[in-house]
């Protein structure tokens, strides 16, 4: 495992790669975090995925977001575009990373990382695209939402999700995005891991990644567990299956 550092619209995105030993020129998979996480993961899953990765002969980035974990940058200001843009950035790297096979990357993505990693996908070429409980309602939410959201924003200037603030720059930035329409260019196999307690990926997005991916994705349905896959068993499935996905497709 080695440390490294991604500059970005004058910020340091940093993170650590994992690489297989003795590789010369790997596969390489960026993993990027769910909103207000880092690149552990819960429950430290993005460590377990890139040493398995790595074991299996696939390097593994993990990163921060900027204004999460050690990047720079105020969390405050996080758009969904901007994360689509460090996450291309984070490709580009590793592509020039003289242990990693540039012509062979991957994205994996959980939550509001699985919607990045989706719209990334689209503006690069890439091997393969995990995605576990992708956030795509963070752009198209329900008028209901939408409203709560609005009028949290007026009152007092952010909307509180989870302790952490969604500034009017998010919204406004999300407008601008259609979560199925600009992740159309990706042409390559996709996992989709979603728990069935999923209140983030509802029935009706849901449906819409099946429209949207069609035969080339590999949907798994968790029982009984919710948008974080929160018990022992869940997780050690969503981390085996996703690397055995990853190394047969990377």
């Amino acid at each position: 495992m080695e440390y490294l550092h991604i500059e970005h619209g004058g910020r340091t995105i940093r993170g650590v790669l994992h690489l297989p030993e003795g590789a010369e020129a790997a596969p390489a998979v960026a993993l990027c975090h769910g909103f207000g996480g880092n690149r552990a993961e819960f429950g430290y899953s993005f460590v377990r995925l890139a040493e398995r990765l790595a074991a299996n002969g696939t390097a593994a980035y993990r990163f921060d977001f900027a204004g999460c974990g050690d990047s720079d940058g105020d969390f405050a200001d996080l758009t969904v575009s901007d994360q689509v843009a460090q996450a291309v950035a984070v490709l580009d790297g590793l592509a020039g990373h003289p242990a990693v096979d540039g012509e062979r990357l991957s994205l994996m993505g959980m939550s509001l990382g699985g919607l990045t990693a989706q719209l990334a996908a689209a503006q690069r070429p890439v091997a393969s695209l995990a995605l576990w409980a992708p956030a795509a309602g963070a752009v198209a939410m329900s008028e209901e939402g939408a409203k709560r959201r609005a009028d949290a924003i007026a009152e007092r200037g952010y909307d509180d999700f989870g302790g952490l603030p969604v500034l009017q720059s998010f919204v406004d930035d999300a407008k601008g995005i259609d979560a199925f329409a600009d992740a159309a260019a990706y042409t390559g196999p996709v996992l989709l891991a979603v728990g069935t307690e999923d209140f983030v990926l509802k029935d009706d997005l849901l449906e819409r990644y099946q429209d949207l991916y069609g035969d080339r994705l590999d949907l798994q349905i968790f029982d009984a567990v919710g948008h974080g896959f929160e018990t022992v068993p869940a997780r050690e499935r969503l981390v085996e299956i996703t690397t055995a996905f990853l190394t047969r497709t990377a």
